[in-house]
């Protein structure tokens, strides 16, 4: 909720109500730096991430520490409303410029390709492609180990198995 026009949490009694301007102004002009890089204004609603999936981003990009609170605070600063400011975790419109991850692994590079199948490997790169932490190892176990950590379902680790012998083949094909 926005509360003297500025958000303020309140889920089952826990309370969020620090703000932006609790920051060093060194952390801010980073906070400032990271949104003027990576936000743009959009008419459409961003998919993939509420403002609680956002303040991670901007920490593993920065290693700043924000709480979901602040991060609602800095964006609304920053003249981005939210959809809904009822909601505990706000969206908005606005496109991420990150959202193009860039990943130098080969088998993300190829696996590319499949993301706009309407298929369980399509939805697999579309996941991929919006994990800021998939490996940059093209090798089976260590991405298997990352899905076991990330707690992925039964269907993730099928489509990751196509394709897999999908990029295995394409490698010998083109060595």
């Amino acid at each position: 909720m926005i509360k003297n026009g500025r958000p303020y949490s309140n889920e089952n009694g826990a309370i969020d109500d620090a703000l932006i301007s609790e920051k060093t102004l060194d952390d801010l002009s980073i906070i400032a730096k990271w949104i003027k890089d990576n936000i743009r204004p959009s008419r459409t609603i961003l998919k993939y991430h509420t403002s609680y999936g956002l303040k991670h981003i901007l920490e593993h990009d920065t290693g700043l520490y924000l709480t979901n609170n602040e991060f609602k605070d800095a964006l609304l600063l920053a003249g981005y409303a939210p959809i809904n400011p009822d909601e505990l975790n706000w969206r908005y419109r606005i496109k991420l410029l990150s959202e193009i991850n860039y990943n130098p692994s080969p088998f993300f590079n190829w696996a590319k390709q499949f993301k706009d199948e309407d298929t369980p490997e399509g939805d697999f790169v579309r996941d991929m492609l919006h994990e800021f932490d998939f490996p940059i190892f093209a090798d089976t176990e260590i991405i298997d180990r990352y899905l076991y950590c990330k707690g992925a379902c039964d269907g993730a680790y099928e489509a990751f198995d196509e394709l897999w012998k999908r990029y295995t083949i394409f490698r010998e094909n083109n060595a």
